[in-house]
C-alpha cells in the first residue's frame, strides 16, 4: 500500500473520530448556561444524558440553520408544512396552520355540518343580543397573504370555494348575514402599492388602510360616520420590526416597508392601554366602536380612532355582555383573520 493511500486513509479515520467527538465535547464543555429540568432529579443518569443530547447536542443549532439556509438558497423550504419559500422574496405560512396553505386554493377543504351549525349558531345568538340593544354587528376577515399575492407562492392547484367562501354561503341561506371579506377590495388595490410585507404574515399599513376604508363604507350604509382620508398621511419607509414567517425556519431578512404616519397632530388619546384592551377617546368624534380583534388590528387602530368618539379594542371572541351594557357601543366588530376564523366561530 502506498505511502499516500495509509495517509489518506488516516485523516479520513482521523475526520470521523472528529465529527464523533466533537458535538459531544462542545456539548458537555459549552459555557452556556444549562437549563435544568424540573424533574431532573427524578432522572436516572442515563436518562439525563439522553436528555442532554436531545437538547443540548454540540452544534445542532449551527447545523440546523446551516441546513435552513442552504435549503432557502434554493428557493425550497426546509420545514415546508411551516413555511412556504414563494418567488421573487416572498414567505408564506405553510398548512401547519389551520390547513391554510391548501385551503387558499379550496384544496383539501373539508367542513363538518355540525360545525357550520355550531357556527351559526354563535353568530345568530351574538347578533339578536346585539340587535336588542339597537347595536351593529359585524364580522370582518382579513385575508390570508396567499389569497391576495397567489402569483407568488411556489406552485398552485385550481380554484375552488375556500372554507370561508362556503361559510359564507351557508350564512347567507341560513340567516341571512355575511361576512364582510376583504380579498376583493384588495387585490383590486394591489396594483398600485404594496399591501402585505413578504417575510411577515400581516398586512402593512397601507393595506390596513384600504381594508379600513371598504369596512367603513360598508358601515355607512346604515350610518354616517367620518372615514379619514388617505390624503391625510404621509408614507414613510422603515424596516419592519419582525419578521414572524421567516422566523419560522430560523431565518431574518431586513425589509423595508410602507407605514403611514398622520401629518396633523392626532387628536385621539390614549385612556387604557394593556395587551388584552386598549380603549381611545377622539373627543372630536361621537359613536362608540368596539372590536374584538387579533394582532391585524393592530395597524387598524389608528385609522377607526379617527372614526369613533370612543373605541375599545379586546384580544379574544367571547361577547362581554356586561362591558357592553356599560359602554352602550353602537357597533360591534369581530375581526379576525382567515386562517383563525373556523377555530374562533365555533367555540
Amino acid at each position: 500500500m502506498s505511502n499516500y493511500k495509509k495517509i489518506s486513509q488516516l485523516l479520513t479515520i482521523i475526520l470521523f473520530m472528529a465529527l464523533l467527538i466533537v458535538p459531544s465535547t462542545i456539548m458537555f464543555f459549552n459555557p452556556k448556561e444549562k437549563k435544568q429540568n424540573k424533574n431532573e432529579e427524578e432522572l436516572s443518569k442515563i436518562d439525563r444524558v439522553n436528555e442532554l443530547f436531545q437538547k443540548e447536542f454540540g452544534l445542532k443549532t449551527e447545523l440546523i440553520d446551516s441546513y435552513f439556509k442552504f435549503k432557502n438558497n434554493i428557493n425550497v423550504s426546509p420545514l415546508p408544512n411551516s413555511c412556504v419559500v414563494g418567488k421573487s422574496g416572498w414567505y408564506f405560512l405553510g398548512n401547519e396552520y389551520n390547513n391554510l396553505f391548501d385551503d387558499s386554493f379550496g384544496y383539501n377543504t373539508v367542513i363538518d355540518s355540525q360545525e357550520l351549525e355550531t357556527i351559526k349558531n354563535n353568530i345568530e345568538s351574538m347578533r339578536s343580543f346585539l340587535t336588542s340593544k339597537g347595536i351593529d354587528f359585524k364580522i370582518v376577515v382579513p385575508p390570508n397573504k396567499h389569497r391576495v399575492y397567489p402569483e407568488y407562492l411556489p406552485y398552485s392547484h385550481p380554484q375552488k370555494k375556500t372554507r370561508l367562501e362556503i361559510l359564507n354561503d351557508y350564512l347567507k341561506k341560513e340567516i341571512d348575514f355575511e361576512i364582510v371579506y376583504l380579498r376583493d377590495t384588495l387585490v383590486k388595490a394591489k396594483s398600485e402599492k404594496l399591501l402585505y410585507y413578504k417575510t411577515n404574515t400581516h398586512w402593512n399599513d397601507y393595506g390596513a388602510y384600504i381594508g379600513y376604508n371598504y369596512t367603513m363604507k360598508i358601515i355607512n350604509k346604515t350610518h354616517d360616520l367620518p372615514i379619514a382620508g388617505i390624503e391625510e398621511y404621509e408614507e414613510v419607509i422603515q424596516p419592519i420590526k419582525v419578521n414572524d414567517v421567516t422566523q419560522q425556519i430560523n431565518l431574518t431578512f431586513k425589509e423595508d416597508a410602507i407605514f403611514l404616519q398622520k401629518k396633523d397632530t392626532i387628536a385621539t388619546k390614549i385612556i387604557f392601554s394593556k395587551y388584552h384592551k386598549q380603549v381611545f377617546s377622539n373627543p372630536s368624534k361621537t359613536k362608540t366602536l368596539l372590536m374584538h380583534r387579533d394582532s391585524f388590528a393592530n395597524a387598524w387602530m389608528g385609522f377607526f380612532n379617527e372614526s369613533f368618539g370612543t373605541t375599545i379594542y379586546l384580544r379574544g371572541y367571547k361577547l362581554n355582555k356586561e362591558l357592553i351594557n356599560k359602554e352602550k357601543p353602537d357597533i360591534v366588530i369581530f375581526e379576525m383573520i382567515e386562517r383563525n376564523l373556523f377555530e374562533n366561530l365555533s367555540k
